[in-house]
């Protein structure tokens, strides 16, 4: 294989051209694949493997210039979210607009990550996808997307029951009521850290378990398993973005709510809650970006 300082990005139009193909790629485990797994034979380079997070973040911005359909996929969601938001779309009757609202944020949350870790895909094995193509696999695998969610979902909040359960036992045994014997803020400060801890760990483990289902086509619980291993390797790399993603979000929402402390900037609060959010959301497909290449530089190694 000839080496390259990074892996082409071929510009492709929203619908993609004639050097995409219209086969979204596969990348499973080695043990996963039927044949040869070298990077050689799936077609990536190594130079894709042992990008740094900084030069992620920097392929994934030339990336969305070369699939203009991301930040057009993206922009028409957010757009919807923003008149629902604004109500701006009042003439719907209210159960309507709750529909819409929780079709919204599927897509924007599971749908454009999914098309979004697609295409990376297809950039990374030198195969790149058609916008048809991408939303057709997005879409093929919104079944093992709802079972991956729905688990996501039990598990981060009975894990945490059940081990936080031993601690309602204990206090049941013990006479006297928590509250009264260390008092309400330790009582409640003890809660919470013992109920957000495991409900953090386990997002963190199941985190890529969405970019396992698309683009490894595994079934929800395989996905589980391979997210489990990712973010065990790569968990400085995921746990450095991770950081990077809250800090955009907190740095574009906070000021929306910074106005209100003074009465001349009041009337800019509508105006800059619009821009933040959605600067803010747009920002989180680069990060779906980033998700989607650690997961296929993991799997691959």
């Amino acid at each position: 294989m000839s080496e390259h300082t990074d892996a082409p990005i071929r510009r492709t139009s929203i619908g993609g051209d004639a050097t995409a193909c219209d086969v979204a790629p596969t990348i499973k485990a080695r043990d996963d694949v039927d044949g040869c797994g070298c990077l050689e034979c799936r077609g990536i380079e190594t130079t894709a493997t042992r990008r740094s997070v900084f030069d992620t973040l920097v392929w994934s911005v030339r990336l969305f210039r070369s699939y203009p359909s991301i930040v057009v996929f993206a922009g028409v969601i957010i757009l919807a979210n923003r008149l629902l938001e604004t109500d701006s779309i009042d003439v719907l009757p209210m159960p309507a607009i709750g529909v819409f609202e929780t079709l919204a944020a599927f897509a924007f949350v599971v749908l454009i990550r999914a098309y979004v870790g697609t295409i990376v895909a297809g950039e990374l094995t030198g195969d790149p996808v058609t916008g048809r193509e991408g939303l057709r696999r997005s879409l093929a695998r919104t079944p093992a997307l709802l079972g991956v969610i729905a688990l996501t979902v039990l598990s981060v909040m009975t894990v945490p029951f059940l081990l936080f359960f031993p601690f309602f036992v204990l206090a049941a045994l013990i006479p006297g009521t928590p509250v009264e014997m260390v008092g309400f803020p330790v009582v409640a400060a003890a809660g919470g850290i013992a109920f957000a801890v495991p409900f953090l760990f386990v997002l963190f483990k199941f985190w890529f378990a969405l970019e396992a289902c698309v683009i490894g086509q595994y079934g929800p619980l395989e996905s589980f398993r391979v997210s489990w291993r990712l973010t065990t390797n790569y968990r400085g790399k995921f746990v450095f973005i991770g950081v990077l993603a809250i800090g955009s979000a907190l740095s574009f929402y906070l000021p929306t709510y910074l106005p209100e402390m003074g009465t001349p900037s009041v009337p800019l609060h509508p105006v800059l809650g619009v821009l933040s959010s959605s600067v803010g959301e747009l920002l989180s497909v680069l990060w779906a970006s980033a998700y989607a290449h650690i997961y296929v530089q993991g799997i691959v190694s």
